[in-house]
């Protein structure tokens, strides 16, 4: 084998390896950590729902016996 050869073998393997190593790179990058986890954030919507459900529900009660004392 001729010395070019062997120096533009390992060349292509180089390139290969960076480009390789280059995506990994950029892979990793893209998975960031989150503050809050999906469970926890869904739990804290949940209450959040729930809470607004009960004062709604206090409210339209608050309404309808409003609603019964001024008909009669």
């Amino acid at each position: 084998m001729n010395i070019n050869t062997i120096c533009l073998f390992l060349l292509v393997i180089a390139a290969y390896l960076n480009l390789y190593l280059a995506f990994n790179k950029k892979k990793q990058k893209n998975k960031a950590k989150l503050p809050i986890s999906s469970k926890e954030w869904r739990e804290k919507v949940e209450d959040k729902n729930l809470q607004l459900w009960i004062s709604n529900r206090e409210r339209l009660k608050d309404k309808r016996k409003g609603n019964i004392n001024q008909q009669y």
